[in-house]
C-alpha cells in the first residue's frame, strides 16, 4: 500500500494543481536584489498575477521596464498590465521606503513548479529565479561539498596570522550560478596595511567556478562580488595556498524574503571553506551575528561631540569593557568568543586613537552639517596621554589584532597617527613599530624606487617586511617591462591653468569628447571603465567620438601605467594643483565625473552618466547633431 502511494505521488500533486490556485510568499531561489520580492502569486486560465513587494531608500526611484517577463521551462510570458506602478516611468518610494504594487502577465501552465522573473534583458535590471510554487519552505542541503569544507569545530581557537609570501589560488565555486548573475566575478583582497587590490576572473558559465591567482604578502582578508550587488561573505587567506571556496548563491534568494511578516531564517549556510582558514572561514561565514558586541562607531551616535577628552576616553573604556564582559558571559562558543572580542579590540584602538574624528562625525550627524570644508569648533583634542590610554587594556601588539573582523580599525590608527602616543606609552618597537616602517616603504616599492639602504631599517626578526617589499619592488619591475611602449601618456599642455582644460580638448573640436576624470585607487571608475570599453568596439565604435581619460599624481605611477595601455584614449596625468583646478571649475564632487563635449567645443559636467543606462543614447544623440 505505501508503494502504491508513492507512486501516486506524481499524479495527487498534478490533480490538485490543475485549476486556479494562490502561493503565498514563495520561496526565491536566488536574486540579484533585495530591492524587490514576491509575496504573492495567483495563477488562472487567463494570468499570471504577482504582488511584488518593493522596498529602496525612501524619495528615491526605482522602474520597471515594460518589457519584464517570466520564464518557465524555456518559455516566456510577457507583462500584460501594471497596477500601482507605470512600466517606464520613475516610481518614486514613499517616506516608508516600502511598497506594493501587482503585475499580471500572460497564464504560465497551472503545473508550473518553478518560475524565473526578468525585468527585461538589460544587465542591472532585477531578476529574481526560480519562484517556488510548490509550496516548499526550506532550502534543500547541496550535494557535492567536500567533507573538509563541511566541518566546523567551534572549540578550536582563533588561528594566528602568517607572515609569510606566496602566490595564492583561490578557487570560488557558486553554487546555484546563473549566467545572468554576470560573466566576471570580483575578488576585492585586502591588503596587510589597509589597501585593497582588485582582481577579475572568468566564470565558468557550465561548473559556475572562478578562479583567481594573486602574489599575497601576509595575512588578508578577501570577498568576491559579482555584478554590483552581489556580494559574498569575508574570508581569511593565507599566503601561498591554494584555497577553495562554495559560495551558495540560495543566500541571495534569501535575502530577498528576509523583510517578510513573520519571517523565520530557513537553514542555509553561506559558504563552505577549504584551506588554512577553513575551520574560521566556516564558523564566520554562517554565524547570524547581529553586530551587539559592535561600538558602531561611524554610527554618527557613539559619543556625544561636547564629550571632554577626559570623559570621551572614560566612555570608550567604559563601553569597551562592558562588551568584552558580555561577551565572556555569551553563550557563544570559544571560537566565536575569541573572534568577537578580537573584533571589539581592533574597534577599540580606532575609538581611541582617532577619538577626535569620530566625536566630528557625531557632530555632522547630529547637525547634518556634512560640508568637510566647513571645519568642525569646539571639539576637545584628545593628548597623546589620552590616547596612550589604549594600551591600558589589552596588549595593543599583539599580533592576533590582524585576525578579527575589523582588522583595518587598527592597522589604519597605529600605523598613521602620529607616534606621540606611542611614546607616551613607551612602545618602541614589536608589530607597531615594523608595520610603520613597512607602510613608510611600501609606495617606493610597487613606483620601482625602492634601494637596498631602505631596507636597512629592518632587524633579522623583521626579514619578512624587507623580503615582501623586494618582491613588490620586483613585480611592479616586471609588470613595467611588459608595457613599455605601450603605456602612452600625453604631455599636459603649457599653458596657464585657467586654458588648460580648453587646451587639452581643443585638438578635437568638431568631434564629440567624452572626459572621465578618474584614479587608479577608484574602485567605481576601474568598474565603470571597465563597462564602457567593449562599447569602443561595438555601439560607440565613432570616429567622431574622442576619449580622454584625466587622472592625477595620487595614482602610482607604476600602477598607472600598467593600466592605461587596456583603456583606449587620450591619456593624461595632473599635478595637484591642475586637478584642484579642474575639480573646482566643474564642481566635482567625486570620481568617476564626466564632461562632454559638443562637436562646436561648448561642454558642461554631466555626471548623470554614471547611469550606464544613459551614456549609449546621450553620446549617439551628440554624434547625431551637425
Amino acid at each position: 500500500m505505501r508503494k502504491l502511494f508513492i507512486l501516486l505521488l506524481p499524479f495527487l500533486w498534478a490533480a490538485c494543481t490543475s485549476g486556479p490556485r494562490t502561493v503565498e510568499n514563495p520561496l526565491i531561489e536566488t536574486a540579484n536584489t533585495m530591492t524587490l520580492d514576491i509575496s504573492r502569486v495567483e495563477l488562472t486560465d487567463t494570468a499570471t498575477i504577482l504582488t511584488v513587494d518593493a522596498y529602496f531608500n525612501p524619495h528615491m526611484w526605482i522602474r520597471i521596464d515594460s518589457r519584464t517577463y517570466l520564464r518557465a521551462d524555456g518559455r516566456k510570458y510577457a507583462m500584460t498590465r501594471a497596477e500601482g506602478i507605470t512600466p517606464d516611468s520613475l516610481f518614486w518610494m514613499p517616506e516608508s521606503g516600502e511598497a506594493t504594487f501587482r503585475l499580471t502577465f500572460q497564464p504560465l501552465p497551472l503545473r508550473t513548479k518553478s518560475f524565473d522573473f526578468i525585468e527585461s534583458d538589460c544587465e542591472d535590471c532585477f531578476k529574481l529565479f526560480g519562484i517556488d510554487l510548490t509550496g516548499k519552505t526550506e532550502y534543500e542541503a547541496p550535494q557535492g561539498i567536500p567533507a573538509e569544507a563541511l566541518a566546523i569545530n567551534e572549540n578550536a581557537p582563533m588561528p594566528a596570522p602568517i607572515f609569510q609570501i606566496g602566490e595564492t589560488t583561490v578557487d570560488l565555486h557558486l553554487l546555484n550560478y546563473r549566467k545572468e548573475f554576470g560573466k566576471e566575478i570580483n575578488l576585492y583582497v585586502n591588503t596587510l596595511l589597509g589597501g585593497q587590490d582588485e582582481y577579475i576572473a572568468s566564470i565558468d558559465s557550465v561548473t559556475g567556478v572562478a578562479t583567481f591567482r594573486f602574489m599575497q604578502y601576509g595575512p588578508t582578508q578577501a570577498f568576491a562580488v559579482i555584478g554590483h550587488q552581489l556580494r559574498g561573505g569575508t574570508f581569511w587567506l593565507a599566503p601561498g595556498e591554494h584555497a577553495e571556496f562554495y559560495t551558495d548563491m540560495r543566500i541571495t534568494g534569501l535575502r530577498a524574503i528576509s523583510r517578510r511578516a513573520g519571517f523565520q531564517r530557513p537553514a542555509l549556510r553561506q559558504m563552505y571553506a577549504k584551506g588554512t582558514y577553513a575551520n574560521l572561514n566556516n564558523w564566520s561565514n554562517n554565524e547570524q551575528y547581529d553586530g551587539r558586541y559592535s561600538m558602531n562607531l561611524y554610527s554618527g551616535q557613539f559619543a556625544d561631540y561636547k564629550m571632554s577628552a577626559k570623559d570621551y576616553v572614560a566612555h570608550v573604556v567604559r563601553t569597551y569593557q562592558t562588551l568584552a564582559d558580555s561577551i565572556a558571559q555569551d553563550t557563544l562558543p570559544p571560537l566565536g568568543k575569541e573572534l568577537h572580542l578580537c573584533s571589539l579590540k581592533e574597534e577599540a584602538v580606532a575609538a581611541i586613537l582617532q577619538g577626535d574624528h569620530i566625536r566630528e562625525l557625531n557632530y555632522r550627524a547630529a547637525k547634518q552639517d556634512w560640508d568637510y570644508k566647513h571645519p568642525v569648533k569646539g571639539i576637545d583634542k584628545l593628548t597623546p596621554k589620552d590616547q596612550a590610554a589604549i594600551c591600558q587594556l589589552f596588549d595593543i601588539n599583539d599580533p592576533m589584532l590582524l585576525m578579527g573582523e575589523r582588522v583595518y580599525d587598527y592597522t589604519g590608527p597605529v600605523v598613521y597617527e602620529d607616534d606621540a602616543w606611542m611614546k607616551v606609552a613607551g612602545i618602541e618597537g614589536g608589530l607597531i613599530g615594523s608595520l610603520r616602517k613597512f607602510a613608510r616603504l611600501i609606495q617606493k616599492a610597487k613606483g620601482g624606487e625602492l634601494a637596498d639602504e631602505d631596507l636597512k631599517v629592518f632587524s633579522e626578526d623583521e626579514s619578512f617586511y624587507a623580503e615582501a617589499l623586494r618582491k613588490m619592488q620586483q613585480t611592479t619591475l616586471d609588470k613595467l617591462k611588459e608595457v613599455e611602449g605601450k603605456a602612452v601618456i600625453e604631455p599636459t599642455p603649457e599653458v596657464p591653468i585657467e586654458q588648460l582644460f580648453d587646451a587639452i580638448v581643443s585638438p578635437y573640436k568638431g568631434k564629440v569628447v567624452f572626459v572621465d576624470f578618474w584614479n587608479t585607487w577608484c574602485g567605481p571608475c576601474r568598474a565603470s571603465i571597465r563597462q564602457t570599453e567593449p562599447l569602443k568596439s561595438s555601439e560607440l565604435n565613432d570616429g567622431n567620438l574622442v576619449w580622454i581619460y584625466i587622472a592625477n599624481e595620487t595614482s602610482p605611477i607604476a600602477q598607472y601605467k600598467t593600466m592605461i595601455p587596456d583603456i583606449r584614449g587620450k591619456h593624461f596625468r595632473l599635478n595637484d594643483k591642475q586637478w584642484a583646478y579642474l575639480c573646482d571649475k566643474f564642481q566635482i564632487d567625486g570620481i568617476p565625473s564626466y564632461v562632454v563635449v559638443d562637436k562646436d567645443g561648448s561642454y558642461r559636467l554631466r555626471n548623470d552618466l554614471r547611469d550606464h543606462n544613459l551614456l549609449v543614447p546621450t553620446l549617439k544623440e551628440k554624434l547625431a547633431q551637425d
